[in-house]
């Protein structure tokens, strides 16, 4: 994830293992070699997204884009000057993206991408019976959809280039926000995150203490990352 800063797993221990292993723990607290250990656990995040969509992906659909007179995001004024994300890159961190999806593949970035869940280059998303992995790709289309290619509708930043990391779909510890946070900085300008912990008004969640070396790695070490 970060240099000097490595993630094992052990034959001996469960994945779903409901102890902290304090054996194992003391192990590595007592050995000279290992400055800072802890063991990754399960966090619960959920996808955030609107209730209601709009089943017609147009471009006379997308009232927020669109609307005009001061109701809308006021983004056509910008795309006129000829401000549309050329040259900017985007990752969307979530369950995956298609990276092939013919209103996506013009802008995809496989540079931007990374599938932390499976450990590959692919971020395309796992299919189920439910379509339960369509958020990432959703996501990326709001971003970077191709304009004026008679697919679906366009994008807010329709001239930059996207890519997906594959992370919501497994377990997600701090490891697996920190990895996806921290992926190729030197080339990615903005990592767009449309996920948290339980938005229920009680619960009180944050990134751990590798994401947050993430954050910090990013504002202090990369000029363009956010």
């Amino acid at each position: 994830i970060f240099e000097d800063y490595y993630l094992f797993t052990h034959s001996g221990v469960a994945k779903r293992s409901l102890i902290m292993n304090p054996e194992r723990r003391a192990r590595l607290a007592v050995d000279t070699r290992v400055q800072w250990s802890q063991q990754q656990k399960a966090r619960k995040r959920v996808k955030r997204d609107l209730r209601l969509q709009d089943s017609d992906p147009k471009w006379p659909s997308m009232w927020y884009l669109n609307r005009g007179n001061g109701l809308d995001m006021n983004v056509i004024p910008a795309w006129l000057e000829g401000i549309t994300g050329k040259g900017a890159v985007v990752t969307i961190l979530d369950d995956g993206l298609e990276k092939d999806h013919p209103d996506l593949v013009q802008n995809y970035d496989p540079m931007a991408s990374y599938d932390v869940n499976s450990h590959d280059s692919d971020p395309s998303p796992r299919y189920d019976m439910i379509d339960s992995n369509r958020h990432g790709t959703r996501c990326a289309g709001e971003v970077a959809a191709t304009s004026n290619n008679s697919v679906c509708a366009l994008g807010v930043a329709h001239g930059a280039q996207v890519g997906g990391v594959r992370m919501l779909d497994g377990d997600v510890t701090d490891a697996v926000e920190a990895r996806s946070l921290s992926l190729n900085p030197h080339h990615i300008d903005i990592y767009s995150a449309s996920w948290g912990p339980d938005d229920d008004g009680k619960t009180v969640d944050g990134p751990g203490e590798l994401a947050t070396r993430a954050f910090i790695e990013g504002v202090t070490k990369v000029s363009l990352s956010i």
